[in-house]
């Protein structure tokens, strides 16, 4: 796989974590809805780190961490609206900073971790709708890729 196959690859999970996003909201998930919107926000800029940097992204589910690479690298840099990127980058310095709080991780220190996490309606659908915006904003900066459908 070249470059834009694995971004398309990335970008593909991303879609499908919003489309399981909508489908959690119907059934009332709401901590489910928050930590499906961290992922699609890291499986987004996954995308966009396999593009920008040419190499498989680390494993990490640290999306500030994701961002700050491949917004510092010069590929990035050099190709992106600088003018344009710059005026949204602190608000999505500070969503990505909020959405990593919904990441779960079934390791036995985190058993207790998803009563700290209590996620209301309004909150859910709060990061919905900034997951989604994130996620478009931060497209916008790729060229036109190709995303494959998922097999049925």
């Amino acid at each position: 796989m070249n470059k834009l196959e694995k971004c398309g690859y990335w970008m593909m999970l991303s879609d499908y974590d919003i489309g399981t996003i909508d489908a959690l909201i119907k059934g009332e998930r709401w901590v489910y809805v928050a930590y499906l919107c961290q992922q699609a926000v890291e499986r987004q800029l996954k995308g966009m780190y396999v593009y920008f940097i040419e190499s498989e992204p680390p494993k990490t589910h640290n999306v500030n961490f994701l961002f700050s690479k491949i917004t510092a690298c010069e590929s990035f840099r050099a190709e992106a609206n600088l003018e344009r990127f710059e005026a949204r980058k602190n608000d999505c310095e500070d969503f990505l900073m909020d959405v990593m709080f919904y990441y779960m991780s079934d390791y036995p220190f985190s058993y207790k971790n998803i009563t700290n996490r209590f996620v209301d309606r309004t909150l859910a659908m709060e990061l919905c709708e900034k997951a989604k915006e994130y996620v478009i904003w931060l497209r916008s900066f790729l060229p036109e890729i190709e995303i494959p459908n998922i097999p049925s």
